[in-house]
């Protein structure tokens, strides 16, 4: 099998229509299709059922996803380990992550690295916790930082933590001077917060039902930049996991304070790779500025 053909035929199982593959690869619908025929008649089997709404992969066809995804993975590493034969002057590093770490960590760690190594690209995506996962188990992203509340059963784990989460404020807010605030505190001020099918809602509410505390948001948005000018504007608060924007914190720009709570705030987050995959040289690299950017892992 032609790598050709396996990535033209991935790219038809994410979208779900030639015509949304050929826009994504730049590549003529008619290419596409017969690709997909010659897998199909050198399989002697129908890779997709063809439905009005799109194609679906059949059964042979989640059998052949599973194959090309290490085939095409193999076939870029070799590729990049020839790239990489005078060391880390060149190469691509593709991180998923969820948008705490993309506004503060994952950027300023990428920034610092790219100093030392200018050759070296990233692509960097931001993406809901379960979509960052999916990302590193299809090979599309080389690394992927993200929440989770149940260690990874689909990745390889570089770097596992469970961290507290604090709430965020503006320097003048009132509670800015405490060096401990209670849920009942928090529940004092607008709050503002992402929706209630995240991680770290599911721990809030929790933590707020064995205390009997009620905290109704005066705004509910699914992104963490739509909140900060709220902080800045208001008496607001926000809860974070104590590893996000710390460079924000750090210059002043906000407070973050510590949340005395009879059920635990803390949350895991993790770095997952690729299961059975040898990273490339440049990702390796990263990898290690990346842990060492992340609080040590306690004993």
């Amino acid at each position: 099998m032609q790598t050709t053909a396996l990535r033209y035929f991935l790219a038809v199982a994410r979208d779900g229509t030639i015509a949304a593959a050929s826009a994504r690869l730049n590549v003529a619908p008619s290419a596409i299709s017969r690709q997909i025929a010659n897998l199909e008649a050198e399989l002697a089997c129908l890779l997709f059922e063809r439905r009005p709404r799109g194609m679906v992969l059949s059964q042979a066809g989640e059998l052949l996803a599973r194959h090309a995804h290490q085939v095409l993975a193999s076939a870029e590493q070799v590729v990049t380990e020839i790239r990489e034969l005078e060391g880390l002057w060149r190469g691509l590093v593709r991180v998923a992550c969820t948008e705490a770490f993309a506004i503060d960590l994952v950027p300023e760690a990428m920034a610092a690295f790219h100093t030392r190594h200018p050759g070296i690209r990233f692509d960097l995506s931001v993406l809901p916790p379960g979509q960052v996962t999916h990302r590193v188990v299809q090979g599309d992203a080389d690394l992927g930082l993200t929440f989770s509340l149940e260690p990874s059963t689909e990745t390889a784990v570089a770097y596992r933590a469970s961290l507290d989460m604090v709430a965020l404020c503006a320097p003048d807010h009132p509670l800015a001077g405490r060096g401990l605030i209670g849920l009942s505190d928090v529940a004092a001020y607008p709050v503002a917060l992402l929706p209630r099918d995240t991680t770290l809602r599911t721990i809030l509410d929790a933590a707020c039902a064995a205390e009997a505390i009620a905290i109704e948001p005066a705004l509910t948005t699914n992104t963490l930049s739509s909140i900060l000018p709220f902080l800045r504007r208001t008496r607001g608060l926000t809860l974070v996991s104590s590893v996000a924007l710390q460079g924000q914190v750090a210059r002043g720009e906000f407070r973050a304070l510590p949340i005395r709570s009879h059920r635990s705030l803390a949350r895991g987050i993790e770095v997952q790779t690729m299961r059975d995959r040898r990273l490339p040289r440049a990702v390796q690299a990263f990898l290690g500025a990346l842990l060492a950017a992340l609080p040590p892992v306690q004993g």
